[in-house]
């Protein structure tokens, strides 16, 4: 089928009705047909053959597996959510419009970050909104905001950044591994507590996703995430490398000319097999912000702590004592944290040390060491590909309070890749 057909069976493109004619006018330059990829009907159902959306078993969390090259990847999921990305990411968007005033803000910042992003995201960003039918400015400007809201230079705007946040404390996050004598069974975990606010002031909260991506170049991987959002801030990839992320203060040598932090951790979850290619590929990324990284590997049982910004890269590792600037995190065997409150999470690592299971990590210690403004807790089993994942119900219910949902990501990769194979 040609491009001329195949536009000719899209709704969007029939603009306008010509009175006393028989047909519409086509117009192959509408803004929302201008995928430079796809041309006929039958290329778009191969794209689309290689993907597929479920749901976790108690139905609370989309799972979307998606296949194939970057933009590929981004078409596939902006079609097959098509309304879910539009009322999030254009709700978002619309939102911090309200609270900034101006959209050229978004457009400034956005091209301060544009030449540092990996174009494989740019190009995602493109499937997505094509596949969406969205304005692309919308999807990226959505993006820039999680390395907004940590840099230092906020503080300019703080009145409209403690608006923009709706009452939260603030963004920082906690996150914990443990291992050997720290567990029940000895077995190896990692926690991801985000206190990042947003269930006040979008509809994140009402689209979390299980993104499990099959690229055509790179490490297959599972990003737990919202739809829409191509950035990862939680997630684990096949080889068990997992990810957690929290803010670190405002160090004077923050800048927006960057790579975007939930870009950076994509890319670590695409190319990183154990912990040494973590730490190369976070060290090689033009930072923005200052954060702290909390990464582990389920082969080796292995985790380390870093802390980010443009001035420097420091390395943690279990049973350390950390220092740095106020900061004194006390060592406990067999594990590694920090986080918003490191003087409560120290007395309870030491309590329950010995004793730590999912269940324990779920109902006595994340709702004991989360903030006001928690909004999504990620536990993962990486040695098993396992994880649990609990988002905030609404602007009042913080994830603490909330039942998690399991996803075995080793399994479900495992099924989608027999079944391509099958095609």
């Amino acid at each position: 089928m040609k491009r001329r057909d195949f536009l000719k069976l899209t709704p969007l493109a029939a603009v306008p009705f010509l009175p006393g004619c028989s047909y519409f006018r086509i117009d192959p330059y509408h803004p929302l047909l201008r995928s430079p990829v796809i041309s006929t009907v039958e290329q778009e159902q191969e794209i689309m053959s290689r993907a597929r959306l479920e749901w976790t078993d108690d139905g609370r969390v989309r799972v979307l597996y998606t296949s194939g090259t970057p933009y590929e990847e981004g078409y596939q999921q902006g079609k097959l959510l098509r309304k879910e990305v539009q009322d999030n990411i254009g709700f978002i968007y619309e939102q911090g419009v309200k609270k900034f005033r101006f959209r050229e803000f978004f457009a400034e910042v956005w091209e301060r970050m544009r030449p540092f992003m990996p174009q494989a995201y740019i190009d995602e960003l493109h499937g997505l909104a094509h596949g969406a039918r969205m304005d692309l400015h919308v999807l990226q400007h959505a993006h820039i905001f999680p390395d907004f809201g940590e840099w230092g230079g906020k503080k300019k705007l703080k009145k409209v950044i403690d608006q923009m946040l709706a009452g939260t404390l603030a963004t920082t996050c906690s996150n914990f591994a443990v291992n050997g004598t720290s567990t029940v069974d000895g077995k190896h975990y990692a926690v991801r507590v985000l206190d990042w606010g947003m269930h006040r002031i979008s509809h994140l909260h009402q689209y979390p996703v299980f993104h499990v991506s099959v690229p055509n170049e790179g490490i297959p991987s599972c990003n737990a995430a919202w739809v829409g959002f191509i950035g990862c801030v939680s997630g684990i990839n096949s080889k068990g490398i997992t990810i957690g992320e929290m803010g670190y203060g405002d160090n004077e040598s923050e800048k927006l000319e960057g790579t975007p932090m939930p870009m950076m951790l994509r890319d670590v979850m695409k190319k990183a097999s154990n912990l040494a290619e973590v730490r190369k590929v976070i060290e090689e990324t033009p930072p923005t912000a200052s954060y702290v990284f909390l990464m582990t590997d389920g082969k080796t049982g292995d985790s380390e702590l870093y802390v980010r910004d443009p001035s420097r890269f420091l390395v943690f590792h279990p049973n350390e004592e950390i220092k740095d600037k106020k900061e004194h995190i006390l060592p406990i065997k067999d594990t590694l944290y920090g986080g918003h409150y490191n003087d409560r999470m120290t007395a309870l690592l030491n309590e329950l040390h010995g004793k730590i299971t999912p269940e324990v990590i779920m109902k006595d210690i994340i709702p004991k060491i989360a903030m006001p403004s928690n909004f999504q807790n990620v536990i993962y089993e990486p040695a098993a590909l396992k994880v649990w994942v609990n988002v905030a119900k609404s602007r009042s219910e913080w994830a603490a309070s909330q039942p998690y949902s399991f996803f075995n990501f080793g399994e479900g990769l495992k099924k989608f890749l027999a079944q391509k194979t099958a095609k």
